[in-house]
């Protein structure tokens, strides 16, 4: 029985494969990427974008690792958290209150930003986004380690959950300057229409276990929510979901919107330090609502009793991908979910706080910024402080590193950046970059002796790439070179 739980981590190592706009372009004067962290913000010259190239990004963040799992031995090589010589304390003691894990992948398919007139700035997007959030609760992994230590023995899982969520959005934004009525001040907004193309909402909120040596009690309360369309859920006799597809009522699951606004002031100085930039801004504040033939719930209460339960051992040597099927099939059967009556869904987005501060100095060459970022997920909220130095060698060129101290652990992030008046931009970068990694060279796996070789980060899993190449279209509206070109004419 304790490999069904097991199955609950192991399900979800497929996600980690998977990114906001780089938190490290906030203060990247010109660039054309950090207008969508805040929409008043403006590049320095139109651009157009297309064909998915133009900003791709992938990204984890979690607040655990590999540190977390595996532990030194004495012989050079490493244990994983399961083995015998691992104390309970050791392990326990060194996982947060609520381990999670956030996957993101987004694309733009069409980007394009141009100037109106001295003071305005437009933009028009169309991306899709894929985005997971996951959250195991402390009580299942003390589960996985110390078993049943006492006859009976009781666990109390709380708060487990996997949402994952996959849409397109067509947005418009509008960035305006009010310097003439208030020097410095700069304001802008965007709306988005979003189409979902599936959700999966699964939550476990309580799952009690009494483990006597003759029998398990098990008492679940969980449910899934399936918002797709065109493709049918059903549950086999033995919990497995099947799966019927129609590809003549294939087609959007939800829709919805959302919004974006910004503002930013620039208190001028005229001296070394020119200004002091002060901005913030609020994204993705909106919704997504699915039809309720868009919907298929299930939900689970079960109560039930095991009797000859085996134990699995994870110390022996474990083929992750045959005994993945075996463990998720026998979850679910456990759980046992059924099928009830869907109706309709709304469910929003995940909106995020920026609000920052910037001081650029030598003549506008390098500056200091400092942003703090709050990401409200469907069940938690994730808050970050991030540090930064930028630095513009010329106007078409922008390189910045930064380090992120709330959510990340030795972790830097680093921008590269081209941006001309004209022809073909381009920028790549990270948020966090791994630092330290594994100090062995291999991974025993328990009392087999197996070995797998280690490569991997030791500490939280926080890890995003974000490139791009777009086309630049041309200098902002210049006044004084309309004046000019007016005058010729």
């Amino acid at each position: 029985m304790k490999r069904l739980y097991l199955s609950l981590v192991i399900c979800l190592l497929p996600l980690i494969a998977g990114g906001q706009a780089l938190r490290g372009s906030y203060f990247s004067e010109n660039s054309v990427m950090r207008n969508k962290l805040n929409p008043a913000f403006t590049p320095r010259a139109a651009y157009l974008g297309f064909g998915g190239i133009d900003n791709l990004g992938i990204g984890l963040t979690s607040n655990i690792g590999m540190s977390n799992f595996v532990f030194p031995s004495g012989s050079g090589s490493v244990l994983t958290f399961m083995h015998p010589d691992v104390s309970s304390e050791t392990f326990l003691g060194k996982l947060p209150a609520n381990p999670h894990f956030d996957v993101d992948v987004d694309t733009d398919i069409l980007s394009l930003g141009f100037f109106t007139g001295k003071n305005s700035f437009w933009t028009i997007g169309l991306g899709l986004k894929v985005d997971a959030e996951v959250n195991l609760p402390h009580e299942l992994f003390s589960f996985l380690k110390n078993g049943a230590t006492t006859d009976p023995q009781e666990y109390h899982i709380r708060d487990l959950s996997v949402i994952q969520n996959a849409y397109a959005e067509l947005s418009l934004g509008y960035s305006h300057d009010f310097s003439d009525l208030v020097k410095g001040l700069r304001a802008g907004a965007r709306v988005k229409f979003l189409a979902a193309a599936d959700r999966l909402d699964l939550r476990v909120n309580s799952l009690d276990l009494r483990m006597a040596s003759d029998k398990w009690a098990v008492s679940a309360d969980a449910s899934a929510d399936v918002m797709v369309k065109g493709v049918d859920v059903y549950m086999k006799e033995n919990g497995i979901p099947g799966f019927n597809t129609d590809p003549s009522q294939l087609g959007l699951a939800g829709m919805g919107a959302a919004f974006d606004f910004g503002v930013e002031y620039r208190l001028h100085i005229n001296r070394f330090f020119d200004s002091v930039r002060f901005s913030a801004a609020v994204t993705d504040l909106g919704f997504i609502s699915y039809g309720s033939d868009a919907v298929q719930r299930f939900t689970s209460g079960n109560n039930a009793e095991f009797a000859g339960i085996d134990n699995i051992k994870f110390s022996e040597g474990l083929d992750f991908g045959e005994t993945f099927n075996e463990l998720k099939d026998d979850m679910l059967e456990i759980l046992d979910f059924q099928e009830t009556a869907g109706d309709k869904v709304t469910s929003r987005i995940r909106p995020q706080i920026f609000a920052g501060v910037e001081v650029p100095f030598l003549w506008n060459r390098m500056s200091l910024g400092l942003l703090y970022n709050t990401k409200f997920g469907y069940t938690s909220r994730r808050d970050e402080l991030t540090v930064s130095l930028n630095m513009r060698p010329g106007k078409w060129f922008n390189l910045g590193v930064n380090y992120s101290m709330l959510n990340a652990a030795k972790s830097i992030g680093w921008l590269i950046e081209t941006t001309p008046r004209s022809g073909i931009g381009f920028f790549i970068g990270s948020d966090y970059t791994f630092l330290e990694f594994a100090k062995y060279s291999s991974l025993q796996l328990g009392d087999s002796g197996q070995e797998l070789p280690l490569y991997a980060p030791l500490n939280q899993l926080n890890f995003n790439l974000r490139f791009g190449f777009h086309i630049a279209l041309g200098n902002r509206f210049d006044e004084k070179a309309m004046a000019r070109k007016a005058a010729r004419d």
